[in-house]
Parts: structure tokens; sequence; C-alpha cells
């Protein structure tokens, strides 16, 4: 029944722990999932039965599929080709130059189609982008089935992609408008950086998000440099230029956040900015540490992206999830920590929340898609299992990822990706462009 049941209408998903990520935060043992037409129909105790319409875990913990809030997934193109740079350097030497030379629709189309499938074998099934092309990293999720929030581009210097800001406007609500019945695709509206996005350009976003309810996914204090050098072109930090600029509100996705003094997270805290973190990439491009027991006090949701596999190398945002709860125990001062649910919750249902889609994922309730994912916890690292969460977040990683659904249909199954005839293309295709930028 296992293979099959991605196209019936009707199936349970049996398992020995599994974690609703409701608002009680419900750690359920030995329940049954059933689905029906994509969605969850019901949860019930299991019984000893054996039918043929339910698919038996056996001891894993089933989950919400995990959400990343914030990556650039075509640049698994550059993975590993500057490992040993700081932000600015590595911008300015390795990143720009090169999608300077390659970047195009069929590069960001064949890189993110890798990316997607990295991030199906790795438990996530949303992601949360921005990248040039956008219609081809939509073309990229829909292909193999995947949940994503694309943003919107804007940058005020001419790219491969566009030219000026009109140019990325006209483009990318044109691709908003193709892909609006796309029912895997939402979008939002993504203004790079304060760095790369002029005050004009600015509100012109705020008034497009206004307008029609989008969200807004931009970088923002990410390293000193970018706010040294907001200091000495207008004289206030990033942030103060965004607030005066009438950005922030409860729509404002923040990445990074590394850098915050007092006034910085009052603004945050009076504005409701949602946080997404992505410690990986902070540290492994020398931006800092970031200040994460201040973030959860202040940002109005607090949530975690890998950032591009050109500064992590990994996309798997459970390694981010572990490494932002031990930086939390970095502070000394801080005595009580983030439980395991509350971890969780960071990458389900508060991320499902930040980007308005918590009506639909981000839980294992009634009436929700069934975007699943199964973590086997019955091998030598994860055991013995006191609590399957600490388990699973301390001693695991992304090989426990035993099985995948997105929207009830199953995309990973015994720790293989399936009904995906052409991996091993995605990869060649990958390899050729590496021999071309080498």
């Amino acid at each position: 029944m296992l293979e099959d049941s991605s196209n019936h209408t009707y199936f349970g998903i049996k398992a020995r722990w599994i974690y609703t990520a409701n608002k009680h935060q419900e750690l359920l043992q030995n329940h049954t999932v059933f689905i029906k037409n994509r969605l969850i129909e019901k949860i019930i105790p299991s019984d000893s039965s054996s039918q043929s319409d339910i698919i038996d875990l056996g001891e894993s913990i089933l989950t919400p599929g995990l959400i990343n809030m914030h990556t650039h997934s075509a640049m698994t193109f550059l993975k590993g080709i500057a490992d040993d740079q700081k932000l600015s350097d590595w911008l300015e030497q390795s990143i720009w130059p090169n999608e300077a030379k390659y970047l195009s629709h069929d590069l960001v189309y064949e890189a993110s189609q890798l990316a997607c499938l990295e991030m199906i074998s790795s438990g996530v099934t949303t992601f949360n982008d921005m990248y040039f092309y956008p219609e081809a990293t939509a073309k990229a999720a829909i292909k193999f089935g995947l949940r994503a929030n694309i943003g919107l581009i804007f940058i005020d210097f001419k790219t491969n992609y566009a030219n000026d800001f009109s140019d990325y406007f006209d483009k990318g609500f044109a691709f908003r408008d193709h892909f609006r019945d796309e029912s895997l695709i939402s979008t939002s509206l993504a203004p790079h950086a304060p760095y790369t996005v002029s005050d004009e350009s600015f509100k012109k976003i705020r008034t497009y998000a206004d307008q029609l309810g989008l969200n807004i996914h931009c970088h923002l204090h990410e390293t000193q440099w970018e706010i040294d050098e907001s200091l000495k072109k207008f004289g206030i930090r990033p942030i103060d230029r965004l607030h005066k600029l009438g950005i922030l509100g409860p729509d404002f996705m923040g990445v990074h956040c590394v850098h915050l003094n007092e006034s910085d997270l009052r603004l945050i805290e009076s504005n409701q900015i949602n946080i997404i973190s992505c410690p990986s990439s902070n540290l492994k491009l020398a931006s800092g540490i970031p200040p994460v027991n201040s973030m959860i006090k202040r940002g109005k949701l607090v949530t975690l992206g890998t950032d591009g596999s050109a500064s992590n190398n990994k996309l798997s945002v459970l390694d981010d999830l572990k490494l932002f709860s031990l930086l939390q125990r970095n502070d000394g001062k801080e005595h009580e920590f983030l439980k395991s649910q509350d971890l969780m919750d960071m990458v389900t249902i508060n991320a499902a929340e930040s980007l308005d889609l918590d009506d639909e994922i981000g839980s294992i309730e009634l009436g929700k898609k069934a975007d699943l994912v199964a973590f086997d916890l019955s091998n030598i690292f994860t055991q013995p299992v006191y609590d399957p969460l600490s388990s699973l977040i301390y001693s695991g990683s992304r090989d426990n990822v035993q099985h995948v659904w997105v929207d009830g249909e199953l995309k990973f199954k015994n720790k293989q990706l399936v009904n995906i005839a052409d991996a091993e293309s995605v990869i060649e295709k990958v390899k050729l462009w590496k021999n071309k930028i080498q």
C-alpha cells in the first residue's frame, strides 16, 4: 500500500509519536493520522489491527513539514565556491562576479531543482525564497511538488535579470500573475537589503504591500559593515531608516538581525517585526553571533532559515535549529531555555504564521493540508528516547528523515526520493554549470 498511498484519496499514517504543533503543543503517542483528499481528516489512537490503507512508521515521530524561512535556492550552483571569506568580500569578489557572468533563467531553474531535492530529503516541505528569475524557482518547486513562497526581488542596480526598479517590478508582478492559481506557490515582496535599495524604492514597496496584502522579506542588520555604511550615507542605522520610511510592521520579515542594540530592539518590538535567524550562515561568513535571547523576547515571531547553499553549504533547517538552541545557551545571564516543543514550533507553526499560511499548514490538525515529515528514531544515534523531540533536535539530523509528504503526496519514502525519475539528470546538469564556472 505504501507505494500507492500518495495517489489515493484516503490513507492513514501510524507513528510511535506525533508532534502536532497545535496551540497546546500536544505530543501524541501511538496515534494514526488519516488523510483524505490531501487534508488531515482525523487523528485517533492506533489499534492493533493491520489495515492495507495504513502506513506503519514504527518507532518514528511524525511532525508537520519543516519550513525553511530564508533561502536563495538557486545559489546551490555556488555551493563551496567561496568558503573562507567575510560577507562583503564574499559578495564583491566571488558571488556578484559569477552571477554577472553566468546567471540566467536556465541556471536558476536547474540549480533550484537540485535545491528542491535536497530540501525534500531534509524534511523541508515549504521554503521562503528570494532570488532572481523567480518564475524559474517556482517552476522547479512545482515540478517536484514542493510548497514555496517566492519573493519578488528588488535591487536598485542592473543585473542579468532586470535593468532598474521598474523592470524588476514589471517582471516580478508578471510572474505573480502567471502563477496566481498555483496552489503550491505564494508570493511576497523581497527588497534585497537596505544597502541595495533606495528610499524611493522602499516607499513604493510599502505601497504595494499595503494594497495587495503581501509580506515584505528583507535582509537586515546582517553585518557591522552594513550598519557603518548606513551611518555614513544616511546618518542613521538601517532599521531606523526603514522605520522612518514606514517599512516596518507585522508584515515585515527581517532576515539575520545579527547586530542589534537596545534602540533596534525597541523598534523590533514596537513594530512587531518577524525575525528570521540564519545562524549557520552568520557564523560561516563571520557576520557574528545573533542575539538569540533578545530576538525571542522582542520579535513578533522568530523563525529559522538556512540562507543559500553558497553561505551555508546545507539546506537543512534542522541543523540551524540545533545551532540556534545552543547559541541561546551562550548567554550566561539567561537561565530559561526554549523547550523542544518551542524549538520545533519555530520551523513549523510559527514559520507558517509568519508567511500567513498557518490556516493551511504548520501543524497537524483537522482540515489542514497534509504537509508531513516522519523522522526515524530507532537507530543507535537517537536511542534511548526519553523525549522524542529532544532526541531529534540534539541527537538527530536530516539523515533521520524517513518519509515526507507535501499536500498529501509522498515525496520521500524509506530515506529515498520517490516518483522523481530524473534526479541524476538534475545533478549532472548542475555539474555542467560547475565545470563552466570553475
